[in-house]
């Protein structure tokens, strides 16, 4: 895995002036669907893409996600996505995922995630495979306080 487990860099993309609301600044809907295919991209980076979870019975389903605005992202804006894993619980991993823009340093959003391991024949949640933990304790990065 070629992976820093402070920073792992998932995608950049552009704000464009159809993302943007009556105030000129991206609206929360476009927010929402960067992050959502960051966690995409995340799996992906660790071997976990759609290819591999059509044929797995346990995959990693979003549970929680809470979104912290930080900074106005504005039509022009080069956005970068980057991820952490934050804790790596029995049935669930944590993730951080931050928007920035790379040019000015600075923080624009947080996503915080859960993701909980699921078994698509018993609709239940199940603990994490051990090949798939192994990689998230590869990965994993505390939170600084």
């Amino acid at each position: 895995m070629n992976m820093s487990p402070l920073n792992i860099s998932l995608s950049s993309a552009v704000v464009h002036h159809w993302h943007c609301d009556h105030y000129g600044h991206m609206n929360t809907r476009h927010y929402a669907a960067l992050f959502d295919d960051a966690i995409f991209l995340f799996w992906g980076r660790l071997g976990r893409d759609s290819h591999s979870t059509d044929k797995a019975r346990i995959v990693p389903v979003t549970a929680e996600m809470k979104t912290g605005f930080i900074a106005e992202a504005q039509a022009g804006t080069i956005v970068a996505l980057n991820a952490q894993v934050i804790r790596v619980g029995s049935k669930s991993v944590s993730l951080r995922f931050e928007m920035t823009e790379p040019g000015a340093n600075r923080l624009l959003a947080t996503c915080d995630v859960v993701e909980v391991f699921f078994d698509t024949h018993t609709r239940s949640s199940q603990p994490i495979p051990n090949p798939i933990r192994q990689q998230l304790q590869e990965v994993f990065t505390p939170l600084s306080a």
